[in-house]
């Protein structure tokens, strides 16, 4: 998918990365975050290092060499690139967000773009939801958040829809790739685990700690600190969320069920 990139200056840049870091976890994870820039730097005359954190957990990034441009586009495809102010959006436009709570009040899912959201109240209607996931029937907000494991920290991939800068308001709907996601999850049938607040490393480990390698089939990452934890076919994501969540400390673990999905998009018809 593509992501808007201010262009970096020939030798020097500060990006910010779309990868989001709760503030408890930045200082323990700036060795693993560099090693992931060096690697992307690879063969590159250029380096890139973290320069610090936005006030809302965003990865400030810097970049410098002789090809820091090539490396800027790297850091844009591989983790995206997150949009520092409201000047910087535009309607339609793709990006990378982090789920920061559910308004029950509005019937909204707030979420962070970037620290452009520092000054735009950012979300996801339940208008919106209802029309992507629910086949447009009126459905409360909490059981799509529940089914769509739409939890606070989890990243959504989103499209900007209505940005009002008057009222420092900003509404997004799903994105077409992440509603391609959801659809694959979907229909492969395997339950998945939501990790939320870990590393793939530290969640590696604790899957060989349990010793359930061989219900844990792969792990596919959705951002730097959350990945996709996907079971073998038959075995439920609750039993393993049981057995590894005493093994990563504060990591919130969310069951995705593809037949939670069938209820709703069944109760939807």
């Amino acid at each position: 998918m593509d992501f808007p990139l201010t262009p970096p200056t020939a030798l020097h840049s500060i990006l910010v990365a779309a990868e989001r870091i709760p503030s408890s976890s930045q200082e323990a994870n700036k060795a693993l975050l560099n090693e992931r820039f060096r690697k992307l730097a690879s063969g590159l005359e250029a380096s890139a290092q973290v320069e610090g954190f936005t006030k809302n957990g965003f990865v400030k990034v810097e970049v410098e060499g002789e090809d820091s441009e090539v490396l800027g586009e790297l850091i844009k495809r591989r983790l995206g690139i997150a949009p520092e102010n409201a000047s910087e959006l535009w309607v339609d436009d793709n990006f990378k967000a982090y789920v920061t709570g559910i308004d029950q009040r509005g019937q909204n899912v707030e979420v962070d773009i970037g620290p452009a959201s520092l000054h735009l109240r950012s979300e996801i209607t339940r208008q919106a939801l209802m029309a992507q996931l629910c086949d447009g029937r009126a459905t409360p907000i909490d059981r799509i958040a529940r089914a769509y494991c739409l939890h606070e920290d989890v990243p959504v991939l989103v499209r900007i829809t209505r940005i009002d800068r008057d009222r420092r308001h900003l509404e997004a709907w799903i994105s077409d790739d992440q509603i391609a996601r959801f659809e694959n999850w979907r229909r492969q049938r395997f339950h998945r685990i939501i990790a939320v607040g870990a590393t793939q490393e530290r969640l590696r480990q604790a899957i060989r700690t349990c010793k359930v390698e061989r219900d844990v089939i792969d792990a596919e990452e959705l951002a730097f600190m959350a990945s996709s934890l996907v079971c073998k076919l038959g075995t439920e994501a609750p039993g393993i969320i049981a057995k590894i969540g005493r093994h990563v400390g504060n990591t919130r673990l969310y069951a995705f069920l593809p037949e939670k999905i069938d209820e709703l998009q069944a109760s939807s018809q």
